[in-house]
């Protein structure tokens, strides 16, 4: 493992890049240098405390490999890039490719953060005819730099250079002016906006609907149950009572059943049986990563 990195040289140190589009070299400050530093304006090579990498013509310091200090148990935070910024990304087995920083028109946001508040990945629309977008992890963005040599496209090479001739273009514009012409995010957004409204309509509709279709049965349930009630409160209070059911001597007058009755010499009752009603109502610089 690289000596430097064990002497812990970079922790609590800060990189910044240079603003200048020709140049954008990473330097590396003391944590005094950049607590000097004004975020919201831009930094320049010449701004550099350390005199030995203070001009742009100087090459960058040598870094150790982002897994070094993964290893050692540090970590890499980089810095926030803000919305509309015109950005360079690599990609694994394509040239780097230019792109805007733009909110996704499903999650409403263009950056995630990691479990320590960090930046993580940004979303983006890349450049060219026709633009795609896709959500990239933030070690593999940078600034677009108008001094950026075109590398060798084995493939798509006119969606290659129609993406640098637009970047070229936008790289005059405000952030602004640069989100304007993300018309895939745009459209999707719309598209995303619509299909809200659509779900939201269904929703109600099938809501609507459950509830119509309840209404007659509940209607339905009520008059059966008064139905019910009705019919078991004339058989048990009325004609189902005890009393009714027997039939005594006195009030049969009809002439056979008087002779019946005189013929076995003594009075009878009859019985009348009574029906069962059973009825039942129912987000760079290195840092300790135990300490970020």
């Amino acid at each position: 493992m690289d000596p430097a990195l064990k002497s812990s040289e970079f922790v609590s140190r800060v990189w910044v890049q240079c603003e200048n589009e020709s140049c954008l070299k990473w330097r590396l400050l003391s944590p005094e240098a950049a607590a000097k530093v004004e975020h919201s304006e831009p930094w320049y090579c010449f701004m550099n405390a350390d005199s030995s990498h203070n001009s742009c013509s100087v090459s960058e310091e040598a870094f150790p490999a982002e897994s070094q200090f993964l290893e050692s148990g540090y970590k890499i935070v980089y810095s926030q890039l803000p919305l509309g910024s015109l950005v360079l990304v690599e990609l694994q087995n394509w040239p780097s490719w230019p792109g805007i920083l733009c909110p996704d028109p499903f999650k409403g946001k263009y950056v995630t953060y990691d479990q320590d508040g960090n930046v993580e990945k940004y979303h983006i629309e890349f450049l060219g005819d026709p633009h795609s977008r896709a959500w990239i992890n933030a070690k593999f963005v940078g600034h677009y730099s108008l001094s950026l040599k075109t590398a060798e496209c084995t493939s798509k090479k006119r969606w290659y250079r129609s993406a640098l001739e637009e970047a070229d273009q936008l790289s005059r514009n405000s952030p602004e002016q640069r989100l304007e012409v993300c018309y895939l995010s745009n459209r999707d957004r719309t598209k995303a906006g619509a299909r809200a409204a659509v779900g939201a309509k269904k929703r109600m509709q099938v809501s609507k609907n459950n509830t119509e279709k309840k209404k007659p049965k509940v209607r339905k349930r009520k008059r059966n149950a008064a139905l019910k009630c009705s019919v078991e409160n004339v058989c048990s209070d009325e004609a189902l009572s005890k009393e009714n059911m027997d039939v005594s001597f006195d009030q049969c007058s009809s002439d056979s059943l008087a002779g019946c009755l005189n013929s076995s010499g003594k009075a009878k009752r009859i019985p009348c049986p009574s029906p069962n009603f059973g009825l039942s109502l129912c987000h760079f610089s290195v840092m300790n990563h135990d300490h970020a």
